[in-house]
């Protein structure tokens, strides 16, 4: 493998030429890669630099690839965000960074480690950890117990007899009579079992119960794995057989470009009151000639119906549902209903909640995007799923500082097709509270 060194002299890791150069070398001697150059900036805000932009050049325009040798994450970002940006755009040139640190090689693991995310103290951070560890280290719990468990005066686990009855049958269901997810959910909601909070069982959290190692008595926290800590409610055989189901019927698919729905977020079920999700369905099939086709279809989807099981399959096209919003808009413009929902001081009140809303999902973007990037230092995720994330993160920027005001509504409506999809999904956010939608009817709340 090619290898460039690159270091920048305004993190203080290697001051001097030459011992940056030695550890690279003696790296690709260790490995039998070949040195194709070796860089180092002076002191100049990381990420600006003209050599740091031409060897970012440089590996794009070769596709042969190349494994950039750095001494930590620092050296190629001062925040998380401007590092995965970089690690993003170097993979998708069939390269990679490697960073000269025997604990953390893995660049997202270093950067986890060496910079701190965005709004965190520092020095509150070090101590609320290391009262975490020491309380880990003796296998206390942390935060809420897991279902089927409760935690007495000493921070201990104990059985929570009722509650381990259902994690018992849920291993039973989907192990021994091999229910799928759905099919456990359906029965657990069907049966009017409720999780602890009362609410209705989902994929998700079933899922989490089949894959917790606390339900064998071990406990994991920080990296410490503490086997026989607590009392178990699950066997082990039976809980092994469960994470080879989970791992037999998961199913790996390519990452896809990012293709977000225009009214994410305002449709509700008009019949259980959820959330109407955006679903993408690809469907294959051959002519009678022997011709294969291929369609895409998109839709609105209550998800209570995927999720939980507990409502009906109430679907719009995604196409035909954002058509009757617009002719909808289109009729409260010539009536002077959108106007009118913006005008006075409740108006006001309203754009004013519209634009706090606007950043409050840029700080949601923001924190999704961190605790992405750390699933997928994990190993848990790959660099092409985290792109998704930071996509999200502009689109929200971008958003926030997007306003229609009310003498623009009627000409942004009339040219509805020629706005972007940033700002039309900008204005629907700022305009319209809520999309309750049923099979044969759509109502506006605004």
């Amino acid at each position: 493998m090619r290898v460039i060194g690159y270091c920048n002299n305004l993190v203080d890791s290697y001051q001097e030429e030459s011992g940056f150069a030695s550890s690279v070398g003696s790296f690709s001697d260790q490995h039998h890669h070949q040195i194709n150059s070796i860089v180092q900036d002076e002191v100049v805000p990381i990420g600006s630099s003209p050599n740091f932009k031409s060897l970012l050049d440089l590996v794009e325009k070769d596709s042969a690839g190349y494994l950039i040798v750095i001494p930590d994450a620092r050296h190629i970002g001062s925040d998380l965000e401007s590092v995965a940006r970089n690690v993003i755009l170097v993979e998708k040139a069939n390269s990679s960074f490697y960073c000269l640190n025997n604990d953390y090689p893995d660049v997202l693991q270093n950067a986890l480690i060496h910079i701190n995310a965005p709004g965190v103290s520092v020095s509150k951070s070090n101590n609320i950890k290391d009262g975490m560890q020491n309380r880990a280290m003796s296998g206390k719990s942390l935060g809420k117990p897991p279902f089927g468990y409760l935690t007495n005066e000493s921070g201990e686990f104990t059985i929570a007899e009722l509650e381990a009855v259902v994690v018992r049958q849920i291993f039973e269901m989907y192990v021994n009579q091999d229910m799928g997810l759905r099919k456990v959910v359906q029965f657990l909601n069907d049966s009017d079992i409720r999780t602890r909070r009362g609410k209705s069982w989902n994929i998700v959290t079933v899922r989490d119960i089949l894959k917790n190692s606390s339900y064998i008595g071990t406990y994991q926290r920080f990296g410490l794995r503490l086997t026989r800590n607590h009392d178990s409610i699950i066997n082990t055989d039976l809980f092994r057989a469960a994470q080879d189901k989970v791992r037999e019927r998961r199913q790996y698919k390519g990452f896809p470009t990012l293709e977000p729905y225009l009214l994410s977020g305002l449709c509700q079920c008009g019949y259980c009151g959820n959330t109407m999700m955006g679903v993408t369905r690809k469907q294959n099939w051959r002519r009678q000639g022997g011709e294969k086709v291929r369609n895409k279809y998109r839709y609105y989807q209550c998800q209570s119906k995927s999720n939980q099981g507990t409502c009906g399959y109430h679907t719009w096209t995604t196409g035909k549902l954002e058509a009757r919003i617009l002719k909808m808009l289109t009729t409260m413009v010539k009536n002077g209903k959108l106007e009118e929902s913006v005008s006075g001081q409740k108006g006001e009140v309203k754009l004013r909640l519209a634009a706090e809303n606007r950043f409050t999902k840029v700080v949601s973007a923001e924190k999704r995007f961190v605790e992405f990037m750390k699933k997928t230092a994990r190993g848990e995720s790959v660099v092409g799923r985290l792109e998704l994330y930071l996509q999200a993160l502009d689109n929200a920027r971008e958003q926030a500082f997007i306003s229609c005001s009310p003498e623009k509504i009627a000409a942004l409506i009339g040219s509805w097709n020629e706005q972007s999809f940033t700002g039309q999904q900008a204005f629907l956010n700022e305009y319209i509270s809520l999309i309750t939608v049923k099979d044969r009817s759509v109502k506006i709340s605004l």
